[in-house]
């Protein structure tokens, strides 16, 4: 189901099961669409708690549309953040277009952003994806 269809962007939410949200992003996440981005996840998880409970642990992020993030959309990823991680979700974002691994490694927030909630490390690989893990294309 797509959620949200501004011009330029869409968010489709895919709940995996009770534990893990998928929300493939496709388009500019920009200063236009951030705080929309933000509503629609947020309600998204709501609506999951509200049919699961506080058992959502993992919210992956399918990067592998997204054409453009400019600070904004950085900030709306940021403020996702620090909503899901005191709630013990931790943040994945898959699928890295080179645009967006190069603006994590710039600011510094790659780390920040897909720290696991639960406090333990995870290595991530060269491409910014999680060692170890084989991806498919449908993540």
């Amino acid at each position: 189901m797509t959620l949200h269809q501004p011009a330029g962007f869409s968010v489709t939410a895919e709940a995996v099961d009770p534990h893990t949200i998928r929300l493939t992003l496709q388009g500019v996440l920009d200063f236009e669409a951030g705080d929309e981005f933000l509503e629609v996840v947020g309600d998204t998880l709501d609506a999951h708690a509200v049919e699961h409970g506080p058992v959502l642990r993992e919210l992956h992020l399918n990067c592998a549309g997204l054409r453009l993030l400019d600070s904004s959309g950085l900030a709306a990823l940021l403020t996702l953040r620090r909503r899901t991680h005191p709630a013990g979700v931790t943040l994945r974002l898959r699928h890295r277009p080179v645009q967006l691994t190069r603006m994590l490694a710039l600011t510094g927030t790659a780390e920040y952003l897909t720290a696991r909630a639960d406090g333990t490390a995870e290595p991530v690989g060269p491409a910014g994806d999680f060692a170890g893990e084989a991806e498919s294309t449908s993540s």
